[in-house]
């Protein structure tokens, strides 16, 4: 094989894999956020939420049918007029494989995978144990106070994963009403915008029965490790707001466990997902009596994730009363006690609280 030929084929390899994984990355984003504008990001978020379709190419069909074709199937019988319109399996089926297979994303269970290489399609789709059809707690977190007083942890909870789509929704009416194209971020907070920001909180408000804000706060001097401790942050926040939702009642176990967070950089996300969920598991097991369930942990770019974005939202404003204590009478301070205020917590979250929609941690 010439130089020049080896050296194309190296090329076309590399330039397949930078494809695959801008794909791969895009249908994380438009899962994260229920942007759900083509058949595979519908697949996908279908096998995100309910687990159980990633065995059953059938069941994947009947969910699809009953998340987005309501009009013509809702569980019951089917015309055969509607059978025609409605979308049919192999089309589903290979956007479930390209996703799978391809993209190695919300795999089907071990003892599936291979028995897709091997059996008869009837075979294929049988239905796996009913325990995997669970509820999940589903957190978007971000982190601040990395050069301040205390580092903080923030996290938006839906206490169910499908309430994704439903604010998914809202927000679009509300962009499309208002005409607000901006990245939501606290720090674009200005007096010109306040009153979209507000609003934007009556959209998380009018959903408040299925979501929920949790932060933690830890003293940043004389940490040895910065970097460490905000992982450990991390791990507490979930454990801690798992406890909260359990024995609350709102949220019981058992439950899948879910987390999207802000993307850094490629190494030390990969490490903080193995850690994390590794922690994760273990808790399950000596905390939560094998309750928990820890599926999928992702990193997505915050300024492509408006659902990363709210989570800053709120982390932010955390940030800012904590780390900012005072009278301070800034257009943001404003807004962060209102957001606070609005959900339940005083806005000054100095000792442990549970309150309202919110969860503070004091400390680790």
């Amino acid at each position: 094989m010439s130089a020049e030929k080896k050296d194309s084929e190296e090329a076309d390899s590399l330039s397949k894999e930078v494809k695959l994984a801008r794909e791969k990355a895009d249908i994380l984003l438009r899962v994260a956020d229920a942007r759900l504008d083509t058949l595979t990001t519908q697949v996908a978020w279908i096998l995100n939420h309910y687990p159980e379709t990633r065995d059953s190419d059938i069941t994947l069909q009947i969910q699809y049918w009953k998340t987005f074709e309501p009009d013509k199937f809702s569980g019951g019988h089917i015309s055969v007029d509607d059978l025609y319109k409605l979308k049919r399996l192999t089309s589903i089926a290979r956007s479930r494989a390209t996703i799978q297979n391809t993209h190695n994303l919300f795999l089907a269970s071990e003892e599936v995978r291979k028995r897709r290489g091997t059996l008869e399609e009837e075979e294929k789709e049988k239905q796996i144990k009913s325990s995997a059809s669970r509820p999940a707690y589903t957190v978007y977190a971000d982190e601040s106070g990395k050069n301040a007083t205390f580092l903080i942890v923030g996290s938006l909870w839906l206490l169910n994963g499908i309430e994704s789509r439903n604010i998914s929704i809202d927000l679009s009416s509300w962009r499309s009403t208002t005409s607000f194209k901006d990245e939501i971020h606290f720090a674009n907070i200005s007096n010109t915008n306040i009153d979209r920001y507000y609003e934007i909180l009556e959209i998380l408000y009018a959903r408040s029965a299925a979501i929920s804000f949790k932060a933690i706060k830890l003293l940043r001097s004389g940490l040895s490790n910065q970097q460490s401790a905000l992982d450990d942050m991390f791990y507490h926040l979930m454990v801690r707001g798992i406890e909260h939702e359990n024995e609350s009642g709102r949220a019981p176990l058992p439950r899948n466990f879910q987390l999207w967070k802000d993307a850094e950089e490629d190494s030390k996300d990969k490490l903080f997902i193995a850690n994390l969920s590794d922690k994760l598991r273990k808790a399950s097991s000596t905390l939560f009596s094998d309750n928990l369930f820890v599926s999928d942990m992702f990193v997505v770019d915050s300024k492509k994730s408006e659902l990363i974005q709210l989570a800053d939202l709120f982390t932010a404003s955390v940030n800012r009363i904590v780390n900012s204590p005072g009278t301070g009478r800034h257009v943001k301070d404003t807004f962060a006690k209102t957001f606070l205020n609005k959900f339940g917590l005083n806005e000054h979250p100095n000792s442990a609280s549970e309150l309202g929609n919110v969860v503070f941690i004091d400390n680790v």
